[in-house]
């Protein structure tokens, strides 16, 4: 989920002759209304010239010296004055900007007016992915008829007043092996919602192996918006990594499926690389363009790294070339290095943004086929994270899932509280056993988050 999704780059003029020292500039900003939560870059391209971006609003603004002086001496015209208060460069109050911060997921959670529900129908599946994080967990368990009752049931008594759009995504497993369970839920979810006078949406995280184009188009006409699809790096890698059950290789039949679908429904791609094999996912972007698969047909790319299970895991999720955590060095220069290749390209990415994690928002659910629910698919069959089931309703999961983590006087202070409200909690439970600190992330965005926002103004169309 994406908030405050304003991006903007602009360059404010200069004003006068005449200006003091970068030093003296930057002091007199700082002690006017220099807004907390900035970063500030060199910009060579343009000498003279600093680049700031807001983590709270996740703008990206050039401002000559001559600019910030003139701020300093209060005299910085009305317009431009405006446009830095709306672009978070400057505030009137630092102190309760601070504070609108530390208690801005609350005000999220209240004015929220969509109800996203995960749905697992099933954790089969057709693929044996070395690296499935769901390991053991899998076979061939389906939801059944009682507990989809009970499912439907769970989501018209969430469904609040305000409630203007209903939104399930269908993951697994492989959900196209429940084709008629996501048939029947979502025209009767559709008929729900428009009763009430809300939109009914859905989401498929799918191989990509089932999905045809008949399946498509009936799909679209129930609410689907979006088909997100893993694509491992070229051919020999993801056949390597992501083979049918028999072994056989499943790179060809996904990319014919998405040809065959890529106009129907908008169609996203993902990867999982490691430290050992990232280098060689240039050559399926390469690939996908020579396919005809353009950025024009694909609305999204994103590389993630490779997650092995927890430490008590025994299955074959745990990798040794896996990621534990995102300030991993070579991580860092991999995920640079792979959104360079994304956007050189002409592919979109997502861009660096505030963002809130899914487990604090109080409108989303997790409902596996068991009818047992949680707040993030990764703790999915994980003892303890269970916070009810669709039978005997939720309990209290603030300290199942440590909400509000963030509200520690570290987190509290760091200016790069709202790109992180304290990271992942799924990555810290594999990487400590537990969520009971933060996943920081200062390390990374110290290292990366100047080039990616350097990268997002050199490919991005403004």
């Amino acid at each position: 989920m994406l908030w405050w999704c304003y991006y903007a780059f602009q360059v404010v003029p200069a004003k006068g002759e005449g200006s003091p020292s970068p030093f003296v500039f930057l002091l007199l900003f700082v002690n006017m209304r220099l807004s907390y939560y900035l970063k500030t870059y060199p910009f060579p391209d343009k000498p003279g010239f600093s680049l700031f971006y807001s983590t709270k609003k996740g703008s990206v603004t050039l401002l000559k010296e001559d600019a910030l002086s003139s701020i300093g001496e209060k005299s910085l015209p009305p317009k431009d004055e405006e446009l830095l208060l709306r672009l978070g460069i400057i505030v009137p109050d630092r102190e309760a900007e601070v504070r609108d911060v530390h208690t801005v997921l609350e005000r999220i959670n209240e004015n929220n007016d969509t109800l996203n529900i995960t749905v697992l129908p099933n954790l089969d599946c057709n693929f044996a992915c070395t690296y499935c994080y769901e390991g053991e967990m899998k076979g061939r368990l389906y939801m059944n008829e009682e507990t989809r009752t009970a499912l439907v049931a769970f989501i018209k008594e969430r469904f609040r007043e305000n409630t203007k759009c209903l939104n399930i995504d269908f993951f697994g497993g492989e959900p196209l092996l429940s084709i008629i369970f996501i048939r029947s839920l979502s025209a009767e979810m559709k008929s729900f919602a428009e009763s009430r006078g809300a939109a009914y949406t859905f989401t498929l995280t799918t191989n990509g192996s089932l999905f045809r184009r008949d399946i498509a188009e009936e799909l679209v006409r129930l609410g689907l918006t979006t088909a997100k699809i893993t694509l491992d790096g070229p051919p020999e890698v993801h056949n390597r990594c992501r083979p049918f059950r028999t072994g056989r290789g499943s790179f060809d039949i996904i990319i014919r499926n998405i040809k065959e679908t890529c106009d129907v429904v908008k169609t996203g791609l993902g990867g999982n690389f490691t430290k050992e094999n990232y280098l060689q996912f240039p050559k399926l972007l390469d690939y996908l363009q020579n396919e005809g698969l353009t950025p024009e047909r694909i609305c999204q790319i994103k590389f993630d790294p490779v997650m092995p299970g927890p430490a008590d895991d025994k299955s074959k999720a745990c990798l040794a070339d896996a990621c534990m955590s995102i300030n991993e060095p070579w991580l860092i220069e991999a995920g640079a290095f792979l959104r360079e290749e994304i956007l050189r390209r002409g592919y979109s990415t997502p861009k660096i943004q505030p963002s809130l994690c899914q487990v604090e928002s109080t409108d989303y659910y997790v409902v596996n086929y068991d009818g047992l629910i949680y707040k993030c698919p990764g703790f999915i069959g994980r003892k303890g994270f269970e916070i009810g089931s669709l039978k005997e309703g939720i309990r209290d999961y603030s300290e199942t899932y440590r909400i509000g983590i963030y509200k520690n006087p570290e987190c509290r202070q760091c200016e790069y509280l709202p790109l992180c409200f304290g990271g992942c909690k799924y990555m810290a439970y594999i990487r400590d056993g537990n969520i009971d600190n933060p996943d920081c992330k200062r390390p990374y965005l110290d290292a990366c988050l100047e080039t990616m926002i350097k990268q997002d103004i050199r490919y991005r169309k403004q």
